[in-house]
């Protein structure tokens, strides 16, 4: 609450002193709503001080009031599909809740479309969506295809098993011989076949559903893959798989807009700049990835 002080009014009229007690009334209301907005969950719309409408000015959109969003769906725990208490499925997940929150603070709706992340860059190219959120590792070679924001999420690579493995398959190379699934386009397929194990081969997969589906199923006998995105998988299905080793690739995601809308670039930086500053980014962490 401001820390407003209202002058003395020595002898003030009963209309005075009646609108003052209004003033103060009309504060306190203020203040009630204040707090509210301060503990509301990380889902929640977030309002930013000042006029957040006018830092989107300049960009292009592909439809006014809306953030159209490219996302390789299920990739949890960053964008995937879950059932909710009707049995229905609600789209979730640390990107689908951080962008959510950008975009409030643009005054836009975000809608997010499902592509492939093998195709998620050509997708944006083609005018598809005004952005792609889908745990994407800023690299050079794609830095020559999109803008990049401020970096949002660090990671490193690791090896997934199945838990009965764990006295065999303890490091990368442990698995000579053996299948080592990736996903398509991935730094994941990246590291793997620049580190593969001789004799073993690398199989790529176009999706992380089909990943661990392979891996349950015995058709492969390890993933590599994203840190978070193993660790969340071994903690949902508890007892099944584990991960075994973590490699230190110092990995950044990024929110990658097409290179020739710069004030998109701009308006999602200084939004996630608002969301880091305001702690709504922290609460956002804190859900999906604290201890």
């Amino acid at each position: 609450m401001l820390g407003l002080r209202f002058p003395t009014l020595p002898g003030g009229s009963m209309r005075t002193r009646r609108t003052l007690l209004a003033a103060l009334a009309l504060l306190a209301a203020l203040g009630a709503c204040s707090k509210q907005e301060n503990s509301a969950p990380p889902s929640a719309t977030i309002t930013p001080p000042g006029d957040a409408a006018t830092s989107i000015q300049g960009a292009r959109l592909i439809a006014s009031g809306k953030l159209s969003v490219c996302s390789d769906i299920p990739y949890a725990p960053f964008e995937f599909n879950a059932t909710d208490k009707t049995g229905g499925a609600t789209l979730t997940g640390f990107d689908v809740e951080v962008v959510r929150a950008l975009a409030a603070q643009l005054a836009l709706a975000a809608e997010f479309k499902t592509t492939p992340f093998d195709a998620i860059i050509p997708s944006l190219a083609a005018g598809n969506c005004d952005m792609i959120a889908s745990a994407a590792t800023i690299t050079d070679a794609r830095k020559q295809k999109v803008a990049f924001t401020q970096p949002y999420f660090d990671a490193d690579q690791s090896l997934l098993i199945r838990a009965a493995d764990k006295g065999r398959y303890r490091q990368l190379a442990d698995l000579k011989g053996k299948t080592i699934g990736v996903q398509s386009g991935t730094t994941g397929e990246t590291y793997a076949k620049a580190h593969t194990p001789a004799g073993a081969t690398v199989k790529d997969f176009p999706g992380a559903d089909d990943l661990f589906s392979a891996l349950t199923s015995g058709d492969i006998d390890a993933v590599l893959q994203d840190f978070p995105v193993n660790k969340y998988r071994a903690r949902m299905a508890a007892g099944q798989f584990a991960v075994t080793e973590t490699f230190r690739t110092g990995e950044q995601y990024g929110f990658a807009v097409a290179k020739d809308n710069p004030k998109l670039v701009a308006a999602l930086d200084a939004a996630l700049a608002r969301a880091r500053q305001s702690g709504a980014y922290a609460r956002i962490y804190q859900t999906w990835f604290g201890e």
